[in-house]
């Protein structure tokens, strides 16, 4: 039995943190990365006891042991492409946002909710704050910093992150992923990040169950494409604690 209330979080964060990573850019050092970070992926999942995460991460792990790196980049372009693709764009503003409004708005609560925690975009980053592995990124961080609101018994600190990640659950990452990661399924069939998603899926839904996010519907890509990169505010790139995109600019908790 946990008996230590920092080790949900701490394990939440890993996952958090491997996913972030397995759908960032490929490289043979992020494949390496992955496969470092693997025993902590399962052990991370043995503490939350979930086991339709647990049953797809067995798959994913059995996948990533040949994995090499020109695989990898097949995998990724498969369901990625080149440019952005129009199967299963990474990018929450691509789902559902119809006009261009939308989707600035959709970007700017995005960046607002990084920057209420001293967070910016990372400058080796080339990609917007609405990517995938950004907003993984982001609840890692959310996550990292519950963990040490618990240890430091800041019941003040503690609220505003279980709040803030409540809310990027049910307005961003919970309304969004489980529609890319049923696309990114689908177009990439038994590739690397079609199992990756269907781990993502999983988690998902588990993160917004344990918070009562209700589960989203389909949401439709947008017809039009959405807003190019430099179109995006405050876009650049984005890591938190040592992930692949958010960079910490200070501490606002």
């Amino acid at each position: 039995m946990i008996s230590d209330p920092q080790f949900v979080p701490l394990a939440r964060s890993r996952v958090y943190g491997f996913l972030a990573r397995t759908f960032a850019d490929p490289s043979a050092a992020r494949l390496d990365e992955l496969r470092q970070q693997l025993p902590l992926l399962e052990s991370s999942l043995e503490v939350l006891g979930d086991d339709d995460t647990r049953a797809a991460a067995h798959l994913l792990g059995n996948a990533l042991g040949p994995l090499d790196a020109t695989d990898l980049h097949a995998s990724h372009r498969r369901c990625f492409g080149h440019a952005v693709s129009k199967e299963c764009p990474p990018y929450e503003s691509e789902y559902g946002q119809s006009h261009i409004f939308q989707k600035s708005q959709c970007l700017a609560d995005i960046a607002g909710f990084y920057r209420a925690f001293g967070l910016d975009l990372a400058r080796d980053f080339h990609d917007r704050a609405d990517h995938i592995s950004a907003e993984l990124d982001f609840m890692q961080w959310l996550c990292l910093k519950e963990a040490r609101a618990v240890s430091s018994g800041a019941a003040e600190h503690l609220a505003l992150c279980e709040d803030a990640q409540a809310g990027f659950l049910r307005d961003h990452i919970g309304r969004w992923i489980p529609t890319f990661a049923a696309r990114v399924r689908k177009v990439g069939a038994e590739s690397f990040h079609a199992l990756a998603a269907a781990v993502l899926a999983a988690f998902v839904r588990a993160e917004s169950r344990a918070r009562g996010v209700e589960s989203a519907a389909e949401m439709p890509l947008n017809e039009m494409g959405g807003p190019q990169d430099d179109e995006a505010p405050g876009c650049g790139a984005c890591i938190a604690a040592g992930g692949p995109s958010i960079a910490s600019k200070g501490n606002s908790t």
